[in-house]
């Protein structure tokens, strides 16, 4: 289960931080909450393939606190990304 903490609190991150950020634009927070998912998962393959760490240690394992706070805001911030994007383009009309 360790081995797929990182991906679960990448997900967790966008799918918070998704909704937010396409509602604040005005867009559909369902659009905001899918796309904050995939852009959240997309993240976590995309910096893993580059071998990007931006706070925490690989060595410490994915239960580290550091780790865990990556995994979130890393998610978190592709997840916001593509959220927004999502978001607009599930927009609804009034």
């Amino acid at each position: 289960m360790e081995q797929y903490l990182s991906l679960i609190l990448s997900a967790v991150g966008g799918a918070v931080l998704g909704p937010i950020i396409s509602k604040l634009t005005g867009g559909s927070s369902v659009g905001g909450i899918l796309g904050g998912i995939i852009g959240g998962i997309a993240t976590h393959y995309g910096l893993d393939a580059a071998n990007v760490q931006l706070l925490g240690d690989a060595a410490a394992g994915a239960t580290a606190p550091k780790n865990i706070v990556n995994s979130l805001l890393s998610g978190g911030v592709g997840g916001s990304v593509l959220g927004l994007i999502a978001g607009m383009l599930v927009k609804r009309r009034a």
